[in-house]
């Protein structure tokens, strides 16, 4: 099963992500957008994993999420991947209210840890954003002009969460398998 790790997002900060891809949707042409169940903050893909070997690091997801500290973020702008070329992904950024880079410290923890087990995660610098759209085949989908922020509201991100991705000729769908709390280190209260 293909597995990846994100932060878990409020229902709140969903609803505000559905808007503002509404609005593009719009707008914009050439694109196949996320459905809105598919939006995450990706921290860690892992990929391809037996079963047997997902029941045996879950223990260090809890651990790794237990040392980490909950967080607050706010959506950021719009934009797409690569900078250059044609755009494949148009994402919408995630930024930390709080001092400290919490989120990108558990990023990066996540990291080393599925390294640590043997996964060939990667280690490139890590920006936080939720995928919003794929550019279609064929075509050039168009460019994002500029797009005003949404408001400044701020959610607290409270959980690590294993998703199970499956590729299906509409698109992937992904099932939360488990969800680790954040500041909760295993065996406390």
């Amino acid at each position: 099963m293909r597995l990846f790790l994100a932060a878990g997002l409020p229902d709140e900060l969903l609803g505000q992500v559905d808007e503002v891809r509404s609005s593009l949707a719009g707008r914009l042409d050439g694109w196949r957008w996320v459905r809105p169940a598919g939006v995450h903050l990706t921290l860690c893909f892992l990929g391809e994993v037996a079963p047997e070997s997902d029941r045996r690091a879950r223990g260090t997801w809890c651990r790794v999420a237990g040392a980490a500290r909950p967080f607050r973020i706010r959506l950021g702008r719009v934009g797409h991947f690569p900078v250059g070329g044609r755009p494949r992904v148009l994402w919408l950024g995630v930024e930390e209210t709080d001092p400290g880079d919490a989120l990108a410290a558990l990023a990066a923890e996540v990291g080393h840890a599925a390294r640590a087990l043997g996964w060939d995660a990667t280690s490139r610098p890590f920006h936080p954003h939720l995928t919003l759209a794929r550019g279609g085949r064929g075509g050039r989908p168009d460019r994002p002009h500029v797009v005003a922020r949404p408001a400044g509201n701020e959610f607290r991100v409270r959980e690590l969460v294993l998703y199970c991705s499956r590729l299906e000729p509409g698109g992937a769908r992904y099932t939360a398998l488990e969800s680790f709390p954040l500041g909760h280190p295993a065996g406390g209260t």
